[in-house]
């Protein structure tokens, strides 16, 4: 038999391993491909509902509410998006000082330019950058606060959060007398939306991980 030349043979190897490098990266590259879609993150596949933000904290701030608004919001600009609307009131015989809460859910789904969270990112952008707002932390994948001073003389604070493909509007108002006329803080205010927001957010996480 003739010996093949010692050069040959260690190209032969080069090859050889080279070509087996390439079909292992290729199986590693499927493999993670795999992976990263059964693992990809869906974000809210179902729009919550208004009972999500009806905690402790909302029968604190909101003493005896009764659910003034709670329905679906028409006419939303692009079909890939569905929304509710809630609000919450102290009833006309409370013995507590007027008080009131209002959220709004926003659900986007992807479209052919634009995925899901960015939609929800947009909502928040376009809720808040008209405002004196400050960015929260803890809260969703991005947050901020702000004040309305709107609806003269009590305004409303209020907190949006995005989370995934979810934007979250937490607004929140009362006034210092019965009659409903003397405004307290911007700050309690904003700080009650914050209260409101938390745990909105934490019924909303439990949501997503089910």
């Amino acid at each position: 038999m003739v010996n093949e030349p010692r050069s040959n043979r260690g190209c032969a190897v080069a090859a050889v391993t080279a070509i087996a490098a390439t079909a292992l990266a290729l199986l590693v590259g499927g493999v993670w491909a795999v992976v990263a879609l059964v693992t990809m993150d869906k974000g809210f596949e179902r729009l919550p509902e208004c009972a999500a933000a009806e905690g402790e904290a909302l029968e604190e701030l909101v003493p005896g509410f009764e659910a003034g608004i709670d329905e679906a919001i028409d006419g939303l600009p692009e079909p890939q998006r569905e929304g509710v609307q809630c609000r919450w009131e102290t009833t006309a015989d409370s013995p507590h000082t007027p008080a009131a809460a209002r959220v709004v859910l926003v659900r986007a789904e992807p479209d052919a330019q634009t995925s899901g969270e960015e939609a929800a990112a947009g909502l928040l952008e376009g809720g808040s950058e008209r405002r004196d707002r400050t960015a929260l932390s803890g809260m969703g994948d991005e947050a901020y606060s702000w004040f309305e001073p709107d609806s003269e003389p009590l305004g409303w604070g209020c907190v949006g959060t995005r989370t995934a493909n979810l934007y979250a509007e937490t607004c929140y108002t009362t006034s210092a007398d019965f009659a409903g006329t003397e405004s307290v803080s911007e700050a309690d205010l904003v700080d009650g939306a914050k209260r409101l927001a938390k745990e909105l957010q934490a019924e909303l996480d439990t949501q997503r991980e089910e």
